[in-house]
């Protein structure tokens, strides 16, 4: 059955492939001029109306099947039928226009391809999406023709007024690129050009929301989250396992297993690894492909960990490195030797100036403290909203939330000053880092690394093992880690060209104090025609901002100290990100 699906999206990637192709032939065809031997003798049957309408509607046919080729790539069986019946057209189309021969016999050839793995596609779209598809296009439409009809009454010029009955026809045929008659007016080629530019527009817009996917209009319900979070608690094997918790994720299980995952942008991401036993594995992911294939979704995994990539491979799917992950080994951390210098001397100096650092079970805080640490989230964020899709909650001292640690560093009057919130992580016997916040109030610099080094230093006496920090962008290319070919160059330079605004290397020399384990992590995504969609569709989960797995990036000046004011009045610090500390 893996294998029969496998196929079935091949077949599916291949006929979208041929449909763009055909759209662009048609486009090319319509823009470029006839072969004048041809077209004479065309015109000896023919009056000239009738290539000229066939060449606008092949430029229409052409744009349409470019649309198309989405829900044909989604299998859906609507956009495979009006496809091939534009398929058809566009090759009569191409006869009639200037009896071009080739592109007729192209889009035949893409006719007969489609109607052999015709099996393939048996998708319903999504029905109030198509419904919207349609009035949206019909309204268009219809207020075009209107507008147009309205201005050419109004400003007749010096032609003969038409009756309304020949305005509206001579104005609709325009909407489709037919000029058999002109329109009157003094602006009756503008009103022309941008009615079939406008038609062009409505073809395509309309066509976009046709080949839309199914949209999972759901609930999840407390019984789904409740199942939930009896799988993370019971097989959360994963440093990010807990993020599956997000509210604006769904849930699809099988068996033990859960998939937690959210369709953006027609894109169904999914992120973490799905969380369920070991040997469910291969069947989990099985089927919920076999799901969202019926439902039309390209997959995306976000933040994949390395022991699940033959899982996604043998589904057909690819994967590209994308950074490390810091893991700090509790037991073995120390501050001693020249070594961490400057991680030393900026804690000491914290603690000189009479901070502390207390630890809180985040979902049972006195309401005052609570008050007090959402004033400084909101002040330093700028905004509501807990921004993320990866690797953050997205909602802070939550009462259903059991299990998480929050470390908050107070000032010498008691005042809270910075809090880091962490997630519990059993894969590595510890916790893993939700958010981190400072206040905007003036502070020494390096309280960050003041409540980081106190949270090791209390889990490792409480006896567990293991702290998550942020991701590392690309970190194995910075190191040199990949070789030193030409396209590990390119990267390397493009990367730190990137730094300066995006603070990449930035991120890896502060996460590489913490002397951590780098445990890599990996995007999937279904093929090569859907970097694209999947890469929007995760800068959209992530508040468009933000890059796949590694963080947000995007804070400013790479110079900025991390608890220097400039940084902390970023709008994106709702995230597992620190800053760039100077010493």
């Amino acid at each position: 059955m893996n294998q029969e699906h496998l196929q079935r999206r091949r077949i599916r990637r291949r006929s979208a492939a041929v449909l763009a192709a055909a759209g662009l032939v048609d486009l090319a065809s319509a823009v470029t001029p006839p072969m004048r031997d041809r077209l004479g003798e065309l015109l000896g049957w023919v009056p000239l109306v009738i290539p000229q309408t066939a060449t606008a509607g092949v430029a229409l046919a052409g744009l349409a099947l470019i649309m198309l080729s989405r829900g044909v790539r989604r299998g859906q069986r609507p956009a495979w039928a009006l496809a091939l019946a534009l398929v058809f057209l566009s090759a009569v189309l191409h006869v009639v226009k200037g009896i071009d021969l080739e592109e007729a016999v192209i889009l035949l050839g893409a006719g007969g391809y489609l109607i052999r793995h015709g099996a393939a596609f048996d998708i319903v779209p999504d029905g109030p999406s198509v419904r919207r598809g349609l009035a949206a296009g019909s309204v268009a439409a219809s207020a075009a023709v209107v507008a147009a009809t309205l201005a050419v009454r109004v400003w007749p010029g010096h032609l003969q007024k038409p009756t309304l009955g020949r305005t509206l026809i001579d104005v609709s045929q325009h909407l489709v690129g037919t000029r058999a008659t002109p329109l009157p007016g003094r602006f009756s080629t503008l009103v022309g050009a941008a009615l079939f530019m406008l038609g062009c527009g409505v073809t395509a817009v309309t066509g976009w929301l046709l080949c839309r996917p199914l949209v999972d209009r759901r609930r999840q319900g407390k019984a789904g989250l409740a199942r939930a979070r009896e799988i993370v608690a019971a097989h959360g094997s994963d440093t990010l396992s807990y993020f599956a918790l997000r509210a604006d994720k769904q849930f699809f299980f099988h068996g033990e297993t859960l998939v937690a995952h959210a369709v953006v942008s027609g894109v169904c991401l999914v992120s973490p690894d799905p969380i369920g036993p070991a040997a469910e594995r291969a069947a989990a992911w099985q089927a919920f492909r076999a799901y969202a294939d019926a439902m039309g979704w390209p997959v995306a995994v976000v933040g994949a960990n390395e022991e699940w990539l033959p899982i996604y491979e043998q589904a057909g799917m690819r994967s590209r490195y994308v950074g490390d992950e810091a893991v700090v080994d509790c037991a073995g951390f120390s501050l001693g030797g020249g070594r961490f210098k400057g991680l030393r001397q900026a804690v000491n100096r914290v603690a000189r100036n009479g901070y502390s650092v207390e630890f809180f079970d985040p979902a049972r805080l006195p309401p005052p403290l609570r008050a007090q640490l959402r004033h400084i989230g909101s002040t330093s964020r700028r905004g509501d909203a807990e921004r993320g899709f990866s690797m953050t909650l997205g909602r802070l001292f939550d009462p259903d939330d059991e299990g998480l640690l929050l470390a908050v560093a107070f000032d010498s009057e008691g005042t809270p000053a910075a809090f880091c919130n962490f997630v519990p992580a059993s894969a590595i016997d510890g916790y893993s880092l939700d958010v981190m916040r400072r206040t905007d109030a003036p502070a020494p610099n390096g309280v960050t690394d003041f409540v980081v080094v106190q949270t090791i230093r209390h889990l490792r006496d409480n006896g567990h093992r293991g702290l998550a920090l942020n991701f590392a962008t690309m970190r194995a290319v910075l190191a040199g880690e990949t070789g030193d070919g030409l396209g590990t160059r390119v990267e390397q330079w493009l990367l730190k060209r990137m730094s300066a605004s995006m603070q990449i290397e930035s991120l890896w020399y502060f996460n590489a104090k913490y002397d951590p384990t780098w445990r890599p992590r990996f995007a999937v995504y279904d093929g090569p025609e859907q970097v694209l969609p999947s890469a929007l569709a995760v800068a959209r989960a992530e508040s468009f901002t933000d890059i796949p797995v590694v963080g947000r990036l995007f804070a400013g000046d790479a110079t900025t100290s991390e608890d220097s004011p400039a940084a902390s009045q970023s709008p994106w610090r709702s995230d597992r990100r620190t800053w760039p500390q100077s010493p």
